[in-house]
């Protein structure tokens, strides 16, 4: 469901919980030890960009593009948690995926969703042969 489904609907808790998850999950994996202020304050930024500018993409999305950026170390923008790092995430999720989308392709969303039902139906077939 995205963003602008979830305000519509007015799951803005579990939204503004998930911003919190999310950020948390950034400087974990960077290694990084924030304080609670500073955790709330990052999370309460991440919501506003969400609601403000990035209302059609839905929450699993933008944690695709936040593991992918946090992972891409040619763009130098994997070592901080901060407002331009994740809007450079998110920015350049939106641009991949407009651009396979108009030319009729799945996006690196859609492709990671499809390997991750692809895996679990393999599992799951393996665990019937037993």
């Amino acid at each position: 469901m995205r963003i602008y489904d979830r305000l519509k609907a007015g799951d803005i808790n579990t939204l503004k919980l998930e911003s919190i998850d999310l950020v948390g999950m950034c400087y974990a994996a960077l290694g990084q030890k924030p304080d609670k202020e500073q955790m709330t304050g990052m999370a309460q930024m991440l919501y506003n960009d969400l609601i403000t500018f990035h209302t059609n993409l839905t929450m699993k999305e933008i944690k695709f593009a936040f593991d992918v950026g946090l992972r891409n170390p040619e763009q130098g923008t994997s070592a901080f948690v901060n407002v331009r790092t994740w809007s450079v995430w998110i920015n350049d999720y939106k641009q991949r995926a407009i651009k396979k989308r108009s030319q009729g392709r799945l996006t690196e969303y859609q492709l990671h969703q499809q390997g991750q039902k692809a895996l679990a139906d393999t599992i799951n077939k393996a665990k019937r042969l037993k």
